[in-house]
């Protein structure tokens, strides 16, 4: 119920952004058409025929976590999605992930080859005081369901994801 509100408010401030868009560049009296897409969001077509729109992943961003780690999910550009993973290991050591994607809007997945792997050192507040990258080729996929979790599936972890690469969308900033 909270993902549903939270995708309808997200569409909505991008409709009336869109719109306070339109009015100011002058083209045209009318407002944009836009016509229903079988994907979570609508798609926009322009005076000229070309397609417009909101990032997909717009629908998805946010904290997701799953007891040991947490992934940020951000929008990057007009269609990329950019993840943070960040996994505690001790109090003074940390693992963090980053890669980035394209949502296939059909599938809900993210397919991924361009993964990071970091291991942070911490001083006692939390702060990074080294990093040590271990890989910059890690590979898998993100999966988004309809429950509001996505699945981490990454070859090069894949020992650490046996049980626990199912991750629940947080509504808190903890």
């Amino acid at each position: 119920m909270k993902r549903s509100i939270l995708i309808l408010l997200s569409l909505v401030i991008s409709a009336v952004m869109l719109l306070s868009f339109a009015a100011c560049t002058g083209k045209s009296d009318k407002a944009p058409e836009t016509t229903a897409a079988s994907s979570p969001v609508s798609t926009q077509t322009t005076d000229d025929g070309e397609e417009g729109g909101q990032n997909p992943i717009m629908n998805y961003i946010g904290r997701y976590s799953n007891g040991d780690a947490e992934i940020l999910v951000e929008a990057e550009g007009e269609d990329g999605a950019k993840f943070t993973v960040d996994r505690g290991l001790t109090d003074d050591e940390a693992e963090q992930y980053t890669f980035s994607g394209t949502l296939d809007i059909d599938t809900l997945k993210v397919t991924y080859s361009d993964s990071t792997k970091k291991v942070l050192t911490l001083d006692a507040k939390g702060n990074v005081t080294d990093e040590n990258v271990k890989y910059t080729d890690g590979s898998g996929t993100i999966i988004f369901h309809e429950d509001g979790t996505l699945e981490w599936q990454d070859e090069n972890e894949a020992e650490i994801l046996v049980e626990n690469n199912t991750f629940k969308f947080s509504t808190s900033a903890d």
